[in-house]
């Protein structure tokens, strides 16, 4: 394979052997054998504590949520688990805020779709190690 130069064709540009991707859409696994350079960032939305209980606690997506309005009994409910899958979730509200598993999931050694609780004002980082199993960063007690 050849160095190629003054190349662009859809999302990708290459000058002086360097690709620069504008977008990159992976379906599948992406393998980066010489690792990634640049910054990297992840997604980040603002989220309402609702409901009193798994089903109608509201739904966080994968990246950074900042949660509003936790007030001891509202939630915020996990995306349904995938191996290596990371949720954060930081707490601005005054209350503790109550975080549940999808439906059969299940977080640190709390029972299958119970509520794993942090305080007001706090966050944590959870990572998901199956298709059912959440664990928190740094690892509590629960």
């Amino acid at each position: 394979m050849g160095v190629y130069s003054g190349i662009a064709q859809d999302n990708v540009t290459i000058n002086s052997g360097k690709a620069v991707l504008q977008t990159l859409t992976v379906t599948g696994a992406l393998t980066a054998s010489g690792g990634v350079t640049g910054s990297v960032r992840l997604p980040v939305a603002a989220v309402a504590a609702a409901g009193t209980n798994q089903a109608t606690a509201a739904a966080l997506a994968e990246g950074l949520n900042v949660v509003s309005a936790a007030d001891g009994t509202k939630g915020v409910r996990l995306p349904t688990a995938v191996a290596g899958a990371v949720v954060i979730v930081k707490n601005t509200a005054a209350g503790a805020l109550l975080i549940y598993p999808a439906t059969g999931g299940a977080i640190n050694a709390v029972a299958a779709n119970g509520s794993y609780s942090i305080t007001n004002l706090t966050s944590t980082m959870l990572v998901a190690s199956s298709a059912t199993q959440w664990y928190s960063v740094p690892l509590v007690a629960s």
